[in-house]
């Protein structure tokens, strides 16, 4: 049971965010530390239960606090729905897909009754606070200045973070309990290889390392693009990175987080560009390729066996569990189950996002989901070769290759969130926005980010 404390602390982050919009905060600045900095500190499944309205928690209130920081306080004229076509279609499909799911989901399931109207608005409510940081990240990155500072206090972030994380390498993932009265989950989960996973505020260690792994990338971008940090010297911030994922016990995200670095630091453009294509065409057509048992499953067992047999069990659970829940979403393949568990099997364990969002709203929700952080890679793959100079096109490429592996993580794990969804919608963001007129030569990065003002 969440303490007292755990409610406070929810109730008082909207105005710890309007403090960070009233500051001479820059509008990203104020906007990331909302989203970012309130998934950093928030309790964990800790919720407030108004009636008529989904339950609020630290992914909704951040979102909320950022959307009337941006809006009413910086005065930036916020679209709710994206103007551009292809985004625009995308959301209002997820915001129309729950009612048809409803309107297919009458009949009582293993005893969960059917779906209500009621059901429905609360779902739209749902999904449309959980893609805003998305629709907002789009709108307020806006020039290369703003792309980059971006990518800095990402790096900031997990330095601060580093030290609970050091903490609960040593002492065991105690600092949600001790804070906010309760652990978020399984802490037999968060013991790996003799000692532990750090959870810190995050609800589950694989977060935690995926978090890390993001900023080990970042990292990898500024020393690209020889970005001042203020003494720090950039490799050793990146050393200091890789040994606290390394610390933190996660063969996957310590893999995912050692090939962005390889790839941000040593692979060329076009490499980079192919990576992110072809990781983005594996996640989308996944559901497809599991359905026709194309996808080389036992291959990726033997591998995991051959590195760790305990891994190897691991994954081949994981896969067990995906093919039963798979099979369960098939009978309602377009539209989905809905909510309420109806989804779900007896005894499942539902461990990667894809096969949530397939089993609750079909093949058709997770195209629209999906489709959004797709669309923008594909989008800043299409645009990067129309800027003109090189700095430029090595952080769009990088940004879109980050997506791309936010996305290959949700095949395995559950780790989407706010924080994720905003630097995805940014990438979407700066990638519109990238100048068409080729006929521009020796345009510098203070030019350009002028360009794009205009």
């Amino acid at each position: 049971m969440p303490n007292n404390f755990a409610y406070i602390a929810l109730i008082l982050w909207p105005f710890i965010s309007v403090l960070f919009f009233y500051r001479h905060m820059p509008i990203v600045q104020a906007t990331f530390w909302t989203i970012v900095g309130g998934f950093m500190i928030l309790p964990v499944k800790t919720i407030i239960d108004f009636p008529l309205i989904p339950p609020l928690d630290k992914e909704s209130i951040p979102i909320i606090a950022a959307i009337i920081g941006c809006k009413y306080i910086k005065k930036v004229n916020i679209k709710l729905i994206p103007k551009e076509r292809a985004e625009k279609w995308l959301v209002i499909a997820l915001l129309f897909i729950p009612f048809v799911t409803m309107l297919n989901n009458q009949e009582t399931f293993n005893g969960i009754p059917g779906l209500t109207l009621y059901d429905t608005v609360s779902a739209i409510i749902s999904q449309y606070l959980f893609i805003l940081p998305f629709i907002l990240g789009m709108q307020i990155i806006k020039t290369y200045e703003d792309q980059l500072l971006l990518f800095k206090l990402l790096v900031i972030a997990g330095l601060i973070y580093s030290i609970p994380i050091l903490f609960e390498v040593r002492m065991s993932p105690q600092l949600h309990t001790w804070t906010y009265g309760y652990f978020p989950h399984s802490f037999l989960q968060q013991i790996r290889f003799d000692g532990f996973r750090p959870v810190v505020f995050m609800g589950h260690g694989l977060v935690v390392s995926m978090f890390l792994a993001i900023t080990i990338a970042a990292a990898a971008i500024l020393l690209k693009q020889k970005v001042n940090t203020r003494g720090f010297s950039k490799s050793i911030i990146i050393i200091y990175f890789l040994i606290l994922l390394l610390l933190c016990k996660t063969v996957g995200a310590f893999l995912l987080g050692f090939l962005l670095l390889l790839a941000i630091l040593f692979g060329s453009l076009k490499v980079i560009k192919w990576a992110s294509l072809i990781i983005v065409a594996t996640v989308v057509l996944y559901p497809l390729l599991s359905i026709f048992n194309v996808f080389p499953h036992d291959f990726l067992l033997q591998l995991a066996t051959g590195f760790d047999v305990a891994r190897g069990e691991s994954l081949g659970a994981r896969f067990y569990h995906e093919g039963n829940l798979l099979a369960h979403a098939k009978d309602k393949l377009f539209f989905g189950w809905g909510g309420w568990g109806r989804s779900r099997l007896e005894g499942a364990v539902t461990d990667g996002y894809w096969i949530i969002v397939f089993g609750q709203y079909g093949i058709l929700g997770f195209i629209a989901f999906f489709g959004l952080p797709a669309l923008s890679v594909l989008i800043a793959v299409r645009n990067y070769d129309k800027l003109n100079f090189k700095s430029g096109k090595e952080l769009l490429l990088a940004h879109a290759l980050i997506v791309a592996v936010m996305m290959v993580d949700q095949l395995p794990n559950s780790s989407m969130s706010s924080w994720l969804l905003f630097l995805m919608g940014a990438l979407l963001g700066i990638s519109r926005k990238v100048p068409f007129n080729k006929d521009r030569t020796n345009i510098t990065p203070n030019v350009y980010s002028k360009l794009l003002k205009e």
